[in-house]
């Protein structure tokens, strides 16, 4: 498909021919139906004239897929460089299609006949995530001449993202801790997950947040309107009314939610407007950080999720990589208890916080470890490459330098 002239396809097309070989109940599938039913009576030898259809189907399903990406690419389609490297329009539904990383993909796709764009394609057992990771680091090898600036580039972004989650796995836990044996033993109520700096802007922040900072935020909170103060932190009234509790981040907000809408219906609201009123009185309670802490949460767990799926097999996936997985499937389980724990904070969800977070902190450090070691050892290389570059281009404009003056100068 190298001369733009013939590429008169529509992707769309090619996709839904590609889910008649592949997709669910079709062709493919009924190739392993009747193979299977034909073990089950003794006779699969005499379909022995059918096998090589069952990887054909498959592979030509790819090869339309790869075909239809090839074209949205030169439309401009966002989702062209994931469709080519193999991943179906229905997986890539909702997920996040950050442009940073597929520019350069993209453009590959859409100039196939310039560029080997075979560096795109889905590794065995990669996720969209471990791709999207993949990108940046080969694109910049790719471009440089250079694997190992690749792998810097590439650790560099791993690294960053570490530096966002992992803390805050051990951060919960230790705060989550604490709060535990304030409960067991003082009788105090528990607090919800990512609401510290509510605590601090009210005056009543944790004892482990310095004198000076919770001062400072205390002086900010009184000196903000009560109703911004609310509006970001929680209304510690709706807590007392109906949550039983008297600050925001005590309350659970399913509680508040089910007695407001509850005490709606009992006034004669509907179904609906029990349910409307109840979800705004959680909102209000939780405030806008609380609520908006919940919602990344939930995005969280959502992706990750369907990152564990795509791994495939559990067996098979922690053959392939034992301490990866279980960072992955407990970073899963850390975002879900997190979830929990701030829409509803108990001894049991904080728990469940506590030990998931401990967990994946402790597995994703094993499951980089390497790369830890690694990383300062191909920082230098690559350092010792720019120089050299840098080097090259100094020589090469001082040559040039040269030559020009040359040219300028009537004696020479």
């Amino acid at each position: 498909m190298s001369d733009s002239s013939q590429r008169m396809a529509n992707p769309s097309d090619l996709e839904h021919l590609a889910k008649l070989f592949d997709g669910r109940g079709n062709l493919g599938d009924k190739l392993d139906e009747a193979f299977s039913r034909a073990s089950r009576l003794g006779v699969r030898d005499r379909l022995a004239a059918l096998k090589p259809m069952q990887s054909w189907t498959g592979e030509t399903a790819t090869d339309l897929r790869r075909r239809a990406a090839i074209l949205r690419a030169e439309k401009g389609d966002p989702k062209a460089a994931a469709l080519y490297a193999g991943f179906k329009p229905e997986e890539l539904k909702g997920l996040q299609l950050p442009p940073d990383a597929l520019l350069i993909a993209n453009a590959s796709v859409a100039n196939g006949d310039k560029f080997d764009a075979a560096w795109l394609k889905r590794k065995p057992g990669e996720t969209y995530q471990d791709w999207l990771q993949r990108i940046p680091g080969d694109a910049t090898a790719k471009v440089s001449g250079d694997e190992n600036l690749g792998e810097v580039v590439a650790d560099y972004i791993e690294f960053t993202a570490l530096a966002s989650t992992v803390p805050t796995a051990f951060t919960t836990a230790v705060l989550g801790t604490l709060s535990l044996i304030k409960r067991f033993k003082h009788g105090t109520f528990m607090k919800a997950p990512g609401t510290t700096i509510a605590q601090i802007l009210k005056g009543r922040a944790p004892s482990l947040v310095p004198a000076r900072i919770a001062a400072l935020g205390a002086q900010i909170g009184r000196s903000t309107p009560t109703v911004v103060l609310d509006v970001l932190t929680g209304s510690d009234r709706l807590a007392q009314l109906h949550g039983g509790r008297l600050y925001a981040w005590e309350a659970n907000l399913l509680k508040v939610g089910n007695n407001v809408g509850t005490a709606s219906r009992a006034a004669g609201a509907s179904r609906l407007g029990a349910l409307r009123s109840g979800a705004s009185a959680a909102v209000r309670t939780a405030g806008w950080w609380r609520a908006a802490g919940i919602g990344g949460s939930v995005v969280a767990t959502g992706v990750g999720a369907f990152d564990v799926m795509q791994e495939g097999n559990p067996v098979e996936a922690f053959k392939r990589d034992k301490a990866g997985y279980v960072s992955k499937v407990s970073g899963v389980a850390f975002n879900a208890s997190l979830t929990v724990a701030m829409v509803a904070p108990t001894p049991i969800t904080i728990g469940a916080a506590v030990v998931t977070g401990a967990v994946y902190g402790v597995s994703t450090i094993i499951a980089n470890k390497e790369k830890f070691k690694e990383f300062p050892g191909k920082v230098a290389d690559a350092g010792r490459w720019a120089g050299k570059k840098i080097g090259e281009g100094a020589g090469k404009l001082a040559d040039g330098a040269k030559k020009l003056g040359s040219a300028l100068n009537p004696f020479d």
